[in-house]
């Protein structure tokens, strides 16, 4: 709702400029030359253009953002695997060293067994 409102204002904003710079301009740009154009239609298309470009490079910038983001969750799934792997270790080394302490805890009429 606060979108429309701003943006209902921002064409208001844009309307009563408009209204107060009818005076036309000339532009040239490179070889070509544009006669009678409105002021206000001059300001409104640079902002307009201002915009296009700001969200060019936000798309740019959010690509870029994506791959970063993917590498990082592969590195994350790497190391998760690492990890139960580690873990997986860990269990066989607890179970061995149980094992090693339970053996050499034994009393010798055990052993002969």
């Amino acid at each position: 709702m606060a979108t429309v409102i701003i943006t209902i204002l921002f064409g208001l904003i844009i309307t009563y400029f408009a209204i107060q710079n009818t005076g036309t301009v000339t532009l040239h740009f490179l070889s070509y030359t544009f006669n009678g154009i409105p002021t206000y239609l001059v300001v409104v298309g640079a902002l307009l253009v201002g915009l296009l470009f700001s969200w060019i490079i936000s798309i740019v910038k959010d690509i870029g953002t994506g791959f970063a983001m993917r590498g990082k969750e592969n590195k994350i799934k790497d190391y998760k695997k690492e990890n139960v792997q580690l873990l997986k270790e860990i269990h066989q080394l607890e179970l061995e060293n149980t094992r090693l302490k339970a053996t050499k805890n034994a009393t010798p009429d055990d052993r002969s067994m």
